[in-house]
């Protein structure tokens, strides 16, 4: 039976010289331990595995014919067996990755060159660089930093959302890198703000299935009143099973007009999908939510042994524990370091995490620490950590 199978997360895989951008690029080829960039050191579930051997050996690798409906009742089945939320095939397109993919082709159906973008910093900080290279502007809804936690600014996102050149908000749920797991209240009022406003809600919800309890995942999907709201929803399981380089995802709205415009889009650049990735895609939804439900104790073991680490060795590093994702977004204001002087001291320790003014103005003073690996991963990396720490704050 499903529930009998289990995942080796403790399992270390030498990623060094396998072409890894984190391992490769980040971490030089095994100079640093490399906790930043957003993928994990989990290997991908064996059912995809084997599925991709079979695809493997077949050994022809011609023109595909996105095989849509295949595609589409695995979103369907996976919304429904986690989310218990009925969605609909003719809701449901594929796209070449989120950022790569889905944003940029959102930005060319929606929007013209000149027209603003919101979004909520500190936050994922390819949003701003895909907008920008778009040739759209970025604007600004800061969220609100108050006793270690989150909010977002509403009375400032009323204000931008008047502005008749923001047209669309790029929503971040979960949030990354702050973590937050936005409640069902907090969606209700951007959606109702947004409506009046008439900006599109795009929400990128790549992280959704990694949400730690009591903390629910609500799909942007699932606050939509009306088919002819404006409300994307872009996902896929790139996050969730490791599957980034297959650039396979999908994008979800019940709006006919906004779909069609995709369509449009999608069709004009002839874009094609990934042989391997749709196998990976479709086996990974019909058949692998028994990986999730072990990856989600693992890494919330993984924060809680973090948190306390930092809180009982390292206090001028503080860390409010996320509702949801991997990412860690530590607070080190405390060490009086310029953000060039911490970003070398977690260096010096042979430790790369993600500077936290890469995610806006407002993330000076943080990093982003990635805590999906292996915990004999981390315990290395804060031991190194900790020996720097000591021989400046002991």
């Amino acid at each position: 039976m499903i529930d009998n199978k289990k995942h080796d997360f403790n399992e270390i895989v030498d990623r060094t010289n396998t072409d890894s951008y984190k391992w490769d690029y980040e971490g030089q080829n095994g100079k640093f331990i490399p906790l930043g960039v957003a993928d994990t050191d989990f290997k991908a579930p064996i059912e995809i595995t084997n599925v991709l051997r079979e695809k493997v050996d077949f050994g022809i690798y011609a023109y595909g014919y996105l095989p849509q409906k295949r595609f589409s009742d695995a979103v369907v089945n996976w919304y429904k067996t986690r989310y218990g939320l009925e969605v609909e095939n003719k809701n449901i397109r594929h796209a070449q990755g989120l950022m790569t993919g889905a944003l940029w082709m959102f930005l060319d159906a929606y929007t013209r060159p000149g027209d603003k973008i919101l979004i909520q910093p500190p936050v994922y900080s390819t949003f701003k660089v895909v907008i920008e290279g778009a040739g759209r502007f970025v604007e600004n809804n800061n969220l609100i930093y108050k006793n270690g936690e989150y909010e977002i600014d509403f009375d400032d996102l009323e204000e931008k959302t008047k502005d008749h050149k923001v047209r669309i908000l790029l929503f971040c749920n979960p949030h990354n890198p702050v973590g937050r797991v936005w409640t069902r209240a907090e969606l209700n009022k951007v959606y109702e703000i947004c409506k009046r406003n008439d900006v599109i809600i795009l929400s990128d919800e790549a992280h959704g299935d990694l949400v730690y309890s009591p903390n629910k995942h609500i799909p942007f999907f699932d606050i939509v009143k009306e088919d002819e709201d404006k409300v994307i929803v872009m996902n896929g399981p790139a996050k969730t099973f490791n599957l980034a380089s297959f650039y396979t995802a999908y994008v979800m709205s019940k709006n006919e007009t906004l779909i069609e415009q995709y369509d449009v889009v999608y069709n004009n650049y002839h874009f094609d999908y990934n042989y391997f990735g749709m196998e990976a895609f479709t086996t990974a939804y019909n058949e692998c939510g028994y990986y999730v439900d072990q990856e989600l104790k693992y890494l919330e073991n993984n924060i809680d042994y973090v948190i306390e680490y930092l809180k009982e060795k390292m206090p001028k590093m503080r860390v409010t524990k996320p509702e949801g994702t991997y990412l860690l977004w530590v607070n080190c204001n405390d060490m009086n370091f310029s953000q060039q002087e911490l970003m070398d001291f977690f260096e010096s320790a042979g430790v790369r995490v993600n500077n936290g003014a890469n995610y806006g103005e407002n993330g000076i003073g943080f990093v982003r620490i990635n805590v999906a690996c292996p915990k004999a991963t981390l315990e290395k990396a804060l031991e190194q950590i900790y020996e720097k720490y000591m021989l400046l704050f002991n």
